[in-house]
């Protein structure tokens, strides 16, 4: 089996080795540009962490090791849904939208286009909204733009707070899970999905919005 799990520049990394450590042993322990590792009958390849569904949808990958929140936005911008399950929680975080409060919002500056034009077909106050893909730090920018808003990941919040955007909305919470095209028969442990709970799309993402 091939599993696709995230690259040493990943915040999900250490976690996700540590994880996998028993069926991958010394992973985390691997030289960082060390991307490929194979233990008796599988092979991890490591990724950024959005192309980790795209590998399992493409047949590369067997098994994903990933975020929520990169499955759904893949799932959503190729109108094509991936299986997905939950893993025990490691690094919990949000999709968010975020703004300055009292700001009439007609530009949406985001990490996620595809979540957002969902999320915002599904909003009376912002379906006219332009939906601009950015690809991180995005902040500046949406405090710079007296119209603009934004949709990306939120922690703590210290980066929000730091930007003067003091007005925000969870879409989604987000975590590490396991995604598929089908069902993995014979999964080694602790990848096995017959124990784990389904993950499925976020309510407002019911009705694909993908560009594929």
């Amino acid at each position: 089996m091939i599993i696709a799990a995230p690259a040493p520049s990943s915040r999900l990394h250490a976690p996700v080795a540590a994880l996998v450590e028993e069926l991958f042993p010394g992973l985390a322990q691997q030289h960082p540009r060390t991307l490929w590792h194979r233990s008796a009958d599988h092979a991890i390849v490591r990724c950024r962490g959005f192309d980790v569904p795209q590998l399992v949808a493409s047949g590369a990958a067997d098994l994903g090791i990933g975020g929520y929140d990169a499955c759904v936005e893949w799932s959503l911008a190729h109108a094509h849904p991936l299986m997905m399950w939950a893993l025990p929680p490691i690094r919990t975080s949000f999709v968010t939208f975020c703004t300055v409060a009292g700001r009439a919002v007609r530009t949406i500056w985001t990490e996620y286009p595809a979540i957002t034009r969902a999320w915002v077909a599904s909003s009376p106050t912002l379906r006219t909204a332009r939906v601009v893909p950015l690809h991180g730090s995005t902040e500046g920018v949406i405090r710079a733009d007296p119209a603009g808003g934004g949709v990306l990941l939120v922690t703590s919040g210290e980066t929000l707070a730091a930007n003067g955007l003091d007005h925000d909305v969870p879409l989604l919470a987000t975590d590490v899970c396991l995604v598929a095209r089908t069902p993995p028969v014979d999964a080694p442990a602790p990848l096995d999905v017959s124990s784990l709970p389904e993950l499925h799309m976020p309510s407002f993402c019911a009705a694909p919005v993908g560009t594929a």
